[in-house]
């Protein structure tokens, strides 16, 4: 996070925001409801990963019911080039399934660090490193490029920008596209910002491995429209391949009125095999969050899978109640309540779930 000591237009804007704007996390529901773009609070400026000087000054003083005196809006800014950033997630579990099997559980959910280099004011050398649970894994690496415009040029180890960038790893449409923040790709991203349109082009190797395995790269394209309260996007992406080509298609957006915002994604999949056989899966999120007052927010979502639409009663639903609560700057506490219901040959998969983390951030 970099504080300029010569506050031009773009701080101006993020001034306005946090005077004029309600609270809230780096999350989609966020953007939608300050009518604003993930670029506003994030390094990425598709969202997700180290926030930039607006995001932890907005995350620090607007996010909490209280304003912590233990910590500092600007932790992390090392100088005026260098930067650093970071999210810890644990949880307390417990889950039963329909053979009535039970397991609770303390785990880390996930542990990560950012960094930030700024050679120039246009120049962006980021790092995006899980060091928890397990061993480090690297989940972005990129030099970003940003034009006096806006528009920006990504080189190097990057998520592919599909749909809403969720939080949940878990979340249906993210398991099962394959697109999270578990499964970064090399590549390159080219993105337009307008004032109120972003579009995006990426080529990726299409394997989330070092190198690819073959001629054959992924192409994507994603796009959104914000008009007022209500903002809709699309993302398409081909995925050819020796032995099968995938297509995914994806329809999403959002709406916000006073303390209601509303967020839904419909994804198609289509997996087309070199033996002419071909599978589609559809799945989809319907998510509403109520926040009515500073630091508290009721999160209820609704989700659905259809892993192949050529068999019947496969289908797949998933129901969770979440109350988010930051009492304190850089310290948030979720409890929440998750139902998910399979197939009856498959009992395993039903289960109920009850879970609390404590999520720190800087």
């Amino acid at each position: 996070m970099f504080i300029n000591s010569r506050a031009g237009p773009g701080m101006l804007c993020a001034l306005f925001l946090y005077l004029f704007s309600p609270t809230g996390l780096a999350e989609p529901y966020l953007a939608y409801r300050m009518q604003a773009k993930c670029s506003t609070c994030h390094v990425n400026p598709l969202g997700g990963g180290m926030r930039n000087e607006f995001g932890a000054y907005f995350g620090y003083n607007q996010l909490p019911a209280s304003v912590s005196d233990l910590s500092s809006a600007q932790m992390g800014r090392l100088t005026d080039f260098v930067g650093l950033g970071g999210d810890l997630r644990y949880n307390a579990e417990y889950q039963q399934d329909d053979s009535d099997t039970e397991a609770s559980t303390f785990r880390m959910d996930s542990a990560q660090l950012y960094l930030a280099l700024k050679p120039s004011s246009n120049l962006t050398f980021y790092l995006d490193q899980r060091v928890a649970p397990g061993s480090a894994i690297n989940r972005e690496a990129l030099l970003m490029y940003r034009f006096d415009s806006g528009h920006y040029v990504k080189a190097g180890k990057m998520y592919a920008p599909v749909g809403l960038r969720l939080e949940d790893d878990e979340a249906l449409v993210r398991q099962t596209s394959g697109y999270n923040f578990d499964s970064s790709d090399n590549g390159v991203e080219v993105g337009l910002e307008f004032d109120r349109a972003s579009l995006s082009l990426f080529v990726m190797n299409g394997t989330s491995a070092v190198s690819n395995n073959d001629k054959h790269f992924l192409y994507g394209l994603r796009g959104e429209y914000l008009l007022g309260g209500f903002r809709l996007g699309s993302t398409l992406l081909s995925n050819p391949g020796d032995q099968a080509d995938e297509l995914l298609v994806n329809l999403y957006g959002g709406w916000s009125w006073r303390e209601w915002t509303l967020l839904a994604e419909a994804d198609l999949i289509r997996v087309d095999h070199e033996d002419g056989t071909h599978n589609e899966r559809w799945a989809g999120l319907f998510e509403v969050n109520y926040q009515w007052r500073p630091g508290l927010n009721l999160k209820l979502t609704s989700e659905y899978l259809d892993p192949d639409r050529d068999i019947e009663e496969n289908q797949q639903t998933r129901y969770s109640v979440v109350v988010e609560y930051t009492p304190l700057s850089n310290l948030q506490l979720r409890m929440g309540w998750r139902s998910s219901q399979g197939i009856p040959q498959q009992p395993e998969r039903s289960t109920k779930k009850l879970f609390a983390q404590a999520h720190l951030y800087f």
